[in-house]
């Protein structure tokens, strides 16, 4: 039930009070959203609504573990997901993830508009680097990480419906993959970023199998 609650590992490390004073961590981070959600939650109903954003989440946390992930957030009909690096990149288990979840609502397609009347649709903006991660409040204390990573991640989500694509990726999380055949790349060039000085090189990627 503590694992249930505040994700596999997490209580140790407060306890032990690994995040009490500030640390550096790299990590990777997916913001996961549902396509459409303004639409949906219109024509359904807040209640509806509800039940149905509470579903997709049963669903996807059946399978987060599975990709050495963790859940960080929710944010409304927003899942924000967190990886160690490698871990995060070993056998591509980032990228893994979000189709594995795209492939297990499919699945549950008969449920999903027999109840709601649509199959959801998620998208999402991957990105990693260096944060720094700590423990934070009194009451109420939870690890929270800060860095210019979590903003990019969240911008970079935001330029899916832009750029039509289901799945972004940053250039530098981006060279640090080593996709499998059964994912097609594409390399859509410097996007300015709401909030950046900078362009930003983002790739997109498709499951062609």
């Amino acid at each position: 039930m503590v694992n249930k609650k505040f994700g596999p590992g997490v209580l140790i490390d407060m306890v032990l009070g690994k995040y009490r004073k500030p640390s550096v961590e790299k990590k990777i981070f997916m913001f996961l959203d549902l396509k459409s959600s303004t639409t949906l939650a219109e024509q359904l109903g807040y209640l509806t609504y509800s039940r149905l954003i509470q579903q997709c989440f049963y669903d996807l946390n059946e399978i987060i573990q599975q990709y050495n992930g963790q859940i960080y957030q929710y944010v409304g009909d927003e899942a924000v997901i967190c990886w160690d690096y490698e871990k995060g990149i070993k056998e591509n288990a980032c990228i893994d993830f979000y189709f594995d979840f795209k492939r297990k609502l499919y699945e549950r397609k008969e449920f999903y508009t027999s109840e709601f009347g649509v199959l959801p649709e998620f998208k999402a903006g991957l990105h990693g680097g260096e944060l720094v991660v700590t423990e934070v409040g009194v009451v109420k204390r939870e690890i929270a990480y800060h860095g210019d990573v979590i903003n990019t991640t969240a911008r970079i989500q935001d330029q899916c419906n832009a750029l039509e694509k289901e799945l972004l990726i940053s250039d530098d999380l981006f060279k640090d993959l080593q996709l499998h055949q059964k994912y097609l790349p594409s390399h859509l060039g410097e996007i300015m970023l709401k909030g950046k000085g900078v362009p930003v090189q983002l790739h997109s990627v498709k499951n062609v199998w």
